[in-house]
């Protein structure tokens, strides 16, 4: 008697403690729900994958500073092609001076019109003509009053073609670079909202997994009532379903929490309203994709931005090694300048000598010869250091591209069984929980038995999906490690970066 009471007693007392507990999750589920319900008012904007990426290059504020700065690297780059462009200036001055005592001004223009050619030369073509003159209060109307063509040819320091298209080249090494970098944002970025997407999708499947969970739970546990009801169990049986109940719909608030959460760090990677009910649209399917290591290898080599940067770093040393070879010759300049006009007297002093009639020339070789700057040779040693140091990067990186595709190649291959397995666990998790309800039905097993195989299923359908979302997530980062996720989402760079100011 004294054993049956006391055990009246925990019985009651843990009834009314399980009762609490379900009293308090209902209320959350309740509210949970509630807030469910008021959103679900508003329109829930189905979303495939795709929608994802183009709206994440539409608003992403990461892609758009991207965009603004190729609006200044063009510039620079048209800045240097345009270096064998002619240039004109024009001048003017008013001159009032005090000679002898005597008070005078003088109002003249001018102008310069300058052509760099390849081979370091400089074609120029100056003209000076005054206006008018205090002295006789005289007004020139004679235009072409000094017209002088000269040109300058560095024969050493400074000559040739080669080294006067450096910068040119460099500048073309730089926007490659920058393009490149371009190419690295839009890679990122993409993956980063490919991942977010299925981590969102794989949140809902969990969500969809639990909420089974808890209506098979729920089932088990209204038969068993009846059960009670009719006097076929005994109460004391009820505590263990309406525990596995309780526990579920635990587990099924996590999973809600999950998806918010999930969802709202897709949403800031869209750089859209948080607001936004957005739901995904696709399913989580895998296929195995059939890779080749030799094809990945010539990929990743072809394609790659880090790989191609490192190319153009290289080449970027070696051209500057040989400004800084040219930079140790000599300065030999050969200037000439022919006259072709009269000149009536009044130059700006920015010309050097006033001609004294049409057809005036003079030829002059001028030397330069740097004696005790070692700033010249430290320049040299600094380019073939650089020149040196990116040699040994690129063959760095090179081994060690290699060595990651093939670690790539053989983890994507293992992630593919590791899916098979899954699936093969799942289907047979399904069976078991099916046989096992069968036997419940007969009176040959439990409700400890039954929740113990629904656990096991529960843990093989997340296992499945989470295998398929890594295999899927492995594929997109194999892409974005090649450098081919652009050409796998068919984006063309020239035309996305026809971006615009305000």
């Amino acid at each position: 008697m004294i054993l049956e009471s006391v055990f009246q007693k925990w019985y009651s007392n843990a009834l009314l403690l399980v009762m609490l507990i379900l009293l308090l999750l209902a209320a959350s589920v309740n509210k949970a729900t509630a807030l469910t319900a008021s959103s679900s008012e508003q329109d829930v904007q189905k979303m495939t994958l795709a929608e994802a990426v183009t709206l994440a290059l539409r608003h992403s504020r990461t892609v758009e500073s991207a965009y603004l700065d190729r609006l200044v690297q063009r510039f620079d780059l048209k800045i240097a092609q345009d270096k064998f462009l002619p240039d004109a200036y024009l001048f003017s001055s008013a001159i009032q001076e005090d000679v002898a005592g005597e008070s005078a001004h003088r109002t003249e223009i001018s102008g310069e019109a300058v052509l760099k050619v390849p081979t370091g030369g400089a074609f120029s073509l100056t003209w000076s003509q005054p206006v008018h003159t205090s002295q006789d209060d005289q007004w020139f109307d004679d235009f072409g009053n000094d017209i002088a063509l000269s040109f300058t040819q560095p024969l050493l320091k400074g000559g040739g073609v080669q080294v006067n298209r450096a910068d040119q080249i460099l500048a073309e090494y730089k926007e490659h670079n920058n393009v490149l970098t371009l190419q690295t944002t839009l890679m990122d970025t993409i993956t980063q909202v490919v991942h977010a997407y299925r981590s969102l999708l794989l949140a809902r499947r969990g969500l969809e997994i639990h909420r089974s969970s808890l209506e098979r739970s729920q089932e088990l546990l209204e038969s068993d009532q009846m059960l009670v009801k009719e006097g076929r169990k005994a109460r004391v049986d009820l505590i263990e379903n309406e525990a596995n109940v309780a526990s579920r719909e635990l587990r099924l608030m996590t999973s809600q929490n999950d998806v918010e959460t999930k969802k709202l760090d897709l949403l800031k990677l869209l750089d859209i309203d948080r607001h936004t009910l957005i739901e995904p649209s696709d399913s989580i399917k895998a296929e195995p994709v059939t890779l080749k290591l030799a094809t990945l290898l010539e990929l990743v080599f072809t394609n790659r931005p880090e790989y191609q940067q490192a190319l153009n770093t290289l080449k970027i040393a070696e051209t500057n090694m040989l400004l800084a070879k040219n930079h140790q010759l000599w300065q030999l300049d050969l200037e000439t300048r022919y006259n072709m006009t009269d000149s009536g007297g009044y130059m700006l002093d920015s010309l050097e000598e006033e001609s004294s009639g049409a057809g005036d020339y003079s030829v002059a070789m001028k030397l330069t010869i740097p004696f005790g700057d070692e700033s010249i040779k430290h320049e040299l040693l600094q380019t073939k250091v650089a020149y040196r140091k990116a040699k040994i990067a690129l063959q760095e990186l090179r081994e060690n591209l290699q060595i990651s595709v093939q670690n790539t190649y053989r983890d994507i291959g293992m992630q593919w069984k590791q899916v098979e397995l899954s699936q093969k666990a799942r289907a047979l998790s399904q069976k078991q929980l099916d046989i096992e309800l069968e036997k419940l039905k007969s009176g040959q097993s439990s409700n400890f038995q039954v929740m113990t195989y629904q656990d096991r299923l529960i843990t093989a359908q997340y296992d499945e999906n989470s295998k398929k979302i890594a295999y899927l997530n492995a594929l997109t980062d194999l892409d974005k490690f090649l450098g081919t996720t652009l050409e796998h989402w068919g984006i063309d760079l020239k035309n996305a970066e026809k971006v615009e100011l305000p």
